[in-house]
């Protein structure tokens, strides 16, 4: 059985350091992907995940990156954080398959309760 996967894309270790005691308390592999392409290829190794992407300044490839991902993995859960700038994206995103978007001022406090709900279903049935 594999345990469900628990990516956090983002430029620096906040959303990952928040998330940390979720993931071990739950057993799930949290991984730190530097680049998309990588969340990409940790997906086609099989097993359930949800994907947690705040965007960086190379906003078009990661964009691009997203796309295919969710076009080639329908079943990964997307969680979108954007900051107030980005606030537009969020509207994009929903046509590039992410299943979330966590705008601010909330989005910190709201990420727990997203993520938990997107991995509800893979702990059901053993991933």
């Amino acid at each position: 059985m594999r345990h469900p996967q628990l990516l956090v894309y983002e430029s620096d270790d906040k959303l990952a350091s928040l998330l940390r005691p979720l993931a071990e308390e739950n057993k799930w592999l949290l991984r730190q992907p530097r680049q998309m392409a990588t969340c990409v290829r940790l997906f086609e190794r099989g097993g359930p995940g949800v994907l947690v992407l705040r965007p960086s300044r190379d906003l078009e490839r990661e964009l691009d990156q997203l796309e295919r991902l969710t076009w080639i993995h329908p079943d990964a859960a997307v969680v979108l954080i954007v900051d107030s700038e980005q606030a537009r994206l969020g509207r994009l995103a929903w046509d590039l398959g992410v299943r979330w978007v966590l705008p601010p001022p909330h989005n910190r406090e709201r990420l727990s309760e997203v993520v938990t709900s997107l991995m509800r279903p893979y702990q059901a049935t053993g991933g």
